[in-house]
């Protein structure tokens, strides 16, 4: 694997939120049924990039001070992301906990890589973002409670020219809707330089569990399953040689995609830019995967999972600022030989729409059959998974710390779990970035059938 520089640390700091006027028993969280699925999983990683045509002296003395304090203040709010993720001895169902004092790890750095080069579409080498990401704090272990960092923070100068913000997190503590909006609520603040009345109830969290319900006894079948692995701290991330590249559907490639299916497909109550960009690039992967070279056997079996926000399926529904995981899984399965075929892409539609429709408009209620999450993933072959991380809902592109709208967000994490990135259009809402991570020779194969594969449907 090719080698690239590190970045040069500036300043590494621990930032604590102001003193938390809550009672103890409000300073821990149980891990509710959709927490516990990600316990094991990998690490979550994100960077989302600003221009910033100043020099290191202005970085140092307006940016560093600015975004130490702005921090502080957002996790007066979202204070268990300074806590720990807490394993009791004996393989007790491990918490979230926060005590007065914890605090979440901020490193300010320095790069002198092309930061136009960064962030473009094209394909560029995964190993050049890494050091952009920043690593979690180690573990620790006191009376035979281990204690897991939550959150990790890192702000990368490119001098004259631009900011990156990296974020490393386990999705066991927050799902996408959650992290959002404390990434949103520290830029509100940083960019209006206090805590003002603009911060309503709506993008503060809530942090009452007892509002998901468990009426199939979902979370003693879950922890039956992940309670049984020692948990020893968190996966690193294994190198690879892949190429990180964005392709865009606008929105006028997203509509005509849309109406071939709904033609091709007229029982889809509803047609979603997610589901037609969803199944246009699972179809083009497979056709990728045949024509650079790997062996995928024409009957064997292709999966896309995703999960839904589910918090407005509950009855009661669920705030939307519920702090925590919330989302239901859905899955797809088509035979290879189905994708690779002429009519791959409405196929992959029609299956994807009929598994968010099962699950989201389920007439027995939305946790209906969850409790075979688990146990039906771990059947399925983990070579023909690929997963979906992000939403264009999150509305990267409008998060502003105060150095205007982002030049672009990226999920590195998709070259470790396989999966591809979804995310709202930088120069049009409407239209949806796709991210993808895959070796370069079949980068550039699936890059072809992606781009002319559209003509099709013209």
């Amino acid at each position: 694997m090719a080698s690239f520089e590190t970045v040069n640390v500036l300043e590494r700091c621990q930032v604590a939120p102001p003193p938390v006027m809550v009672d103890e028993k409000s300073k821990s969280l149980p891990l509710t049924f959709f927490d516990m699925p990600w316990l094991h999983s990998h690490l979550m990683e994100s960077l989302i990039f600003y221009a910033f045509p100043h020099p290191k002296t202005h970085f140092i003395e307006a940016i560093i001070p600015n975004f130490k304090h702005s921090l502080s203040l957002a996790l007066r709010h979202f204070y268990f992301l300074a806590g720990n993720l807490i394993f009791p001895p004996n393989f007790t169902k491990p918490e979230i906990r926060y005590k007065d004092g914890d605090s979440v790890s901020l490193i300010f750095a320095e790069s002198t890589r092309d930061f136009n080069y960064l962030i473009g579409n094209h394909p560029r080498n995964v190993a050049e973002f890494h050091p952009l990401v920043p690593q979690l704090s180690p573990v620790s272990m006191s009376s035979s409670i281990l204690a897991a960092p939550l959150l990790a923070i890192q702000v990368t100068l490119f001098p004259n020219f631009g900011i990156s913000l990296g974020f490393t997190f386990p999705h066991s503590v927050a799902d996408g809707n959650t992290f959002s909006q404390f990434v949103r609520l520290w830029a509100s603040i940083n960019k209006l330089g206090e805590e003002t009345a603009m911060l309503q109830d709506r993008i503060l969290p809530f942090y009452d569990r007892t509002v998901v319900k468990d009426p199939l006894g979902i979370e003693s079948i879950f922890w039956n399953q992940v309670g049984k692995i020692k948990f020893e701290g968190y996966r690193p991330r294994p190198p690879t040689n892949n190429v990180l590249a964005t392709f865009v559907l606008s929105q006028e490639d997203l509509q005509r995609l849309k109406r071939w299916v709904a033609a091709k497909c007229p029982t889809l109550s509803h047609v979603s830019s997610f589901t037609v960009a969803c199944a246009y690039v699972w179809a083009c992967m497979a056709k990728a995967r045949a024509k650079s070279g790997e062996d995928v056997g024409e009957n064997e079996p292709e999966h896309l999972a995703f999960v839904g926000d589910c918090r407005a399926y509950f009855d009661p529904p669920i705030p939307a600022n519920y702090f925590g995981n919330c989302l239901a899984p859905c899955s797809a399965t088509v035979k290879s030989l189905e994708l690779i075929t002429e009519d791959g892409f409405i196929v992959a539609a029609n299956t994807i729409g009929k598994a968010i429709q099962e699950r989201l408009r389920n007439k027995e209620g939305i946790l209906k059959g969850l409790e075979k999450w688990m146990s039906n993933y771990k059947s399925l072959n983990p070579k023909r998974i690929f997963g979906v991380a992000g939403s264009p809902k999150f509305s990267c592109y409008d998060i502003d710390f105060g150095l205007g709208r982002p030049c672009k967000g990226e999920i590195i994490s998709i070259d470790v779990t396989k999966s591809i990135s979804l995310n709202e259009g930088r120069n049009n809402k409407e239209d949806v970035e796709i991210g993808l991570s895959f070796p370069k020779i079949k980068m550039d194969v699936f890059t072809s059938i992606f781009v002319n594969g559209l003509k099709i449907y013209d």
